[in-house]
């Protein structure tokens, strides 16, 4: 099964697209290139099946895949390579907030399990098609604040038959979410990002070297459905309203402040 192709001058690259400059009007600035890991500190999260047509999600360049925006009607989608080739599909729903992803081959990679607390939306990655709390391999924690959004990836650690999360988070995830122009940061370097496609209702996930290409497709499907359900949330709205105020502080959102 295939996607669709786009004409060879609209086939472009994270890098090659230009985004507007924050404040103006009409000026464009280009996304810096993704730097990606080593490959004996590569992020490998997603094990791949047999019968499908890849050996690794890790692989030694930049990946660029095209991902539908999620609505409040439509999750279900193919995801594409930039050459509009089905690599994975997402299915799911806002309104029930489930979301499952299948690879090419039509296996069920991982599906996600959102809570909620106050002032943040969880959301746990798990494997397979009857996931259950043993197969959580991430747990990400969405704040919503506007445009100053933040996402916070912690990676599961399995030791024996214990797993763990490890203390603070793995991957921090910074920008303009609601907007599409967001960065994955692991230690410091950036090891993905996410800018707007000149197609309608489309945006652009380029994934650096040796970094897991469905996991980080799967992190970015996530927080696209965690900030829109955000976005229609009372509780949320009513959460960043008061954390603006002075009188509160303890709700201001800890990552508009660091870089």
């Amino acid at each position: 099964m295939s996607g669709y192709n786009l004409p060879s001058e609209q086939q472009l690259l994270p890098s090659e697209i230009c985004s507007p400059a924050m404040g103006t009007k009409g000026n464009i600035i280009r996304s810096e290139p993704v730097e990606g890991l080593e490959e004996d500190s590569c992020l490998s999260v997603i094990p791949v099946y047999r019968t499908s047509i890849r050996d690794s999600y890790c692989i030694s360049r930049v990946t660029t895949l095209r991902l539908k925006k999620t609505s409040l009607w439509s999750v279900d989608s193919n995801i594409l390579d930039y050459r509009g080739f089905y690599v994975f599909r997402k299915t799911g729903s806002v309104m029930t907030n489930n979301l499952e992803f299948s690879d090419d081959a039509g296996n069920t990679l991982a599906s996600y399990e959102k809570k909620t607390t106050c002032g943040a939306s969880i959301a746990v990655v798990m494997l397979g098609s009857a996931p259950s709390p043993e197969q959580a391999v991430a747990t990400l924690e969405h704040r919503f604040w506007g445009k100053n959004s933040s996402v916070n990836i912690y990676l599961h650690e399995v030791e024996g038959e214990l797993q763990r999360v490890v203390p603070g988070p793995d991957i921090k995830v910074k920008g303009d979410i609601g907007g599409y122009c967001y960065q994955f940061y692991m230690s410091g370097t950036k090891i993905a990002q996410v800018d707007l496609s000149p197609e309608n209702q489309m945006y652009i996930l380029e994934i650096g070297p040796w970094v897991d290409i469905a996991f980080i497709a799967i992190c970015a499907s996530a927080i696209d459905m965690l900030h829109v359900r955000a976005k229609l949330s009372l509780l949320d709205h009513l959460l960043f309203c008061v954390g603006s105020m002075p009188c509160f502080p303890c709700l201001h959102n800890p990552d508009s402040d660091t870089e």
